[in-house]
C-alpha cells in the first residue's frame, strides 16, 4: 500500500525543522500524544547538513487482542532509522518493527519533504510504502496500520503546531 500524508504549518522551512529536530521535542511527543505509550532516542547525529537518528517508539496497541489473545503493547513496538538534509529540506525513513517475527512480515519506509506552502508557512509531506506479506489478511492488516499511523501523525502534528505557536522550544 503507497501512502501520503501532509500537514501544514504556520512557520517557515527552517523553523519547522529546528522544531521538528529539536532535542526537546521528543519528550514533549511522548507526554502529549495520546497515542503514545513510549519514545525514546537512541542514537542522534548530525554531521553538517545531514541528521540521521534511530528512535524506539512504543504506541498504544491499535486492538486489544487477537481471537482470546490479548495484544501486548510491545506487539507494536517500532524503531525509526530516518536520515535528514536540511539543504535538500528532505529526508529518507524506515521503520522497523522490534519483533523478528513481525518484522520478517511488514516493511514500512518512505520519504519526508518539508516546503514552503506559499501563504508565509511550510507543508510537511510523508510519502512511503506499507507492506504485510500475510496471505488473505495482508491488506486488511495494512488498512488498519495505515489508519492507526493517520492517528499518530495528527497527534504529531497537532504538537508541533503547538510548540510552534507557544514557541516552546
Amino acid at each position: 500500500m503507497n501512502f501520503k500524508f501532509t500537514h501544514d504549518f504556520d512557520a517557515p522551512v527552517e523553523e519547522l525543522e529546528r522544531v521538528m529536530f529539536h532535542d526537546g521535542l521528543i519528550p514533549l511527543l511522548e507526554k502529549r500524544m495520546p497515542n503514545i505509550i513510549k519514545m525514546e532516542p537512541l542514537e542522534i547525529r548530525r554531521d553538517g547538513a545531514r541528521l540521521t537518528r534511530r528512535v524506539r517508539y512504543l504506541p498504544v496497541p491499535m486492538i486489544s487482542s487477537i481471537g482470546v489473545k490479548k495484544v501486548e503493547p510491545e506487539w507494536m513496538e517500532f524503531f525509526e532509522e530516518s536520515s535528514y538534509d536540511f539543504k535538500s529540506h528532505s529526508g529518507t525513513f524506515r521503520n522497523v518493527p522490534a519483533r523478528r517475527k513481525i518484522a520478517a512480515l511488514l516493511s514500512n519506509s518512505g520519504t519526508l519533504r518539508l516546503e514552503s506552502n506559499g501563504r508565509g508557512g511550510s507543508r510537511q509531506t510523508i510519502e512511503g510504502e506499507l507492506c504485510v506479506s500475510v496471505f488473505m489478511v495482508g491488506k486488511i492488516a495494512e488498512r488498519i496500520i495505515h489508519s492507526n499511523a493517520i492517528k499518530l501523525l495528527e497527534e504529531q502534528a497537532a504538537v508541533v503546531a503547538g510548540v510552534l505557536k507557544s514557541r516552546e522550544l
